[in-house]
């Protein structure tokens, strides 16, 4: 079977969130987006402390965001110790990273990235991976293009991102454009974009013949997607307060509001004659299981 992948999701993928996931079959976990412009200011245990990575969690990708190579240079010898593979973001499409040339602002000019990840492999002896989007817009739809400069200059994996930067996640994922890399590319390529079950991870590595399949959005409101299960609406009360559960064993901060944030996401499917909504005015974690709770009777 070929691996199912938790995509790395900025503000979502928390240690609990990863272990749930992982709990629930994801073969490999992908931390949250990290700023090398940030990470590098700090020192190797504050970094530790910051990504919070469990044994349990392994096989586990670093995402690094970032343009700048002194920086690059500065961050991957504190992060490196902590994961099996380093992963650069050429596919965020978050303003205040494409105004300062990060993310899928570097797809604009392929030559410039292969420059940039060339010099970034050699600072490691860990396997770099890059995550693309399809182009930067409808008229530079260059995937195979970038995706053929990345390996000559030593990426060991490419995920692929089935939209353009301008796109965002509007209209569907390019399926066939994925299909068009793997057959030009001999390094393993992850195919993501717009799967929403299980069954829709293995049509998409069907029909590109890609070698993993990353899900991102839908594990968010589902992380039980990686097992292929249907789930009752008590199996989804027991999947939250197994979350706040992992939370508060292992994350090591404590935040109401992140916590409630991700619970309000799992109760998406649940049916309930109590508001759902009304997990926001709870004011501690311990109110949130007991409301929680609550949606069984």
């Amino acid at each position: 079977m070929k691996p199912f992948c938790l995509a790395p999701m900025a503000g979502i993928n928390s240690t609990a969130f990863r272990l749930l996931c992982k709990e629930n079959g994801a073969d490999i976990i992908y931390t949250q987006m990290y700023d090398v412009n940030l990470l590098c200011t700090k020192t190797k245990e504050e970094v530790k402390k910051l990504l919070n990575i469990k044994k349990e969690e392994h096989p586990v990708v670093i995402q690094l965001i970032g343009s700048n190579l002194k920086k690059f240079r500065q961050t991957i010898p504190l992060v490196e110790g902590l994961a099996e593979e380093i992963n650069i973001n050429v596919g965020c499409i978050e303003k205040r990273y494409l105004e300062h040339d990060c993310g899928a602002a570097l797809l604009k000019d392929p030559e410039e990235l292969g420059y940039l990840v060339k010099r970034i492999v050699a600072c490691t002896k860990k396997p770099i991976s890059v995550k693309i989007r399809i182009g930067w817009d409808g008229q530079s739809l260059n995937a195979v293009k970038v995706c053929n400069i990345l390996e000559d200059n030593g990426v060991k994996k490419i995920i692929i991102h089935g939209r353009t930067a301008m796109q965002k996640y509007a209209g569907k994922s390019n399926w066939t454009i994925m299909k068009q890399v793997k057959e030009k590319s001999s390094i393993p390529i992850i195919a993501n974009g717009d799967v929403k079950s299980y069954q829709d991870g293995l049509d998409l590595l069907e029909r590109t013949g890609c070698d993993e399949v990353m899900v991102g959005r839908e594990a968010k409101y589902a992380p039980w997607i990686f097992s292929n299960k249907q789930l009752t609406k008590d199996d989804i009360i027991k999947q939250i307060l197994r979350y706040i559960e992992l939370y508060e064993t292992y994350e090591n901060r404590c935040s109401v509001s992140e916590v409630y944030d991700q619970v309000f996401r799992m109760t998406r499917d649940i049916e309930t004659t109590i508001n759902k909504r009304d997990v926001k005015e709870c004011a501690s974690i311990a109110e949130i299981k007991q409301f929680i709770s609550g949606l069984n009777s």
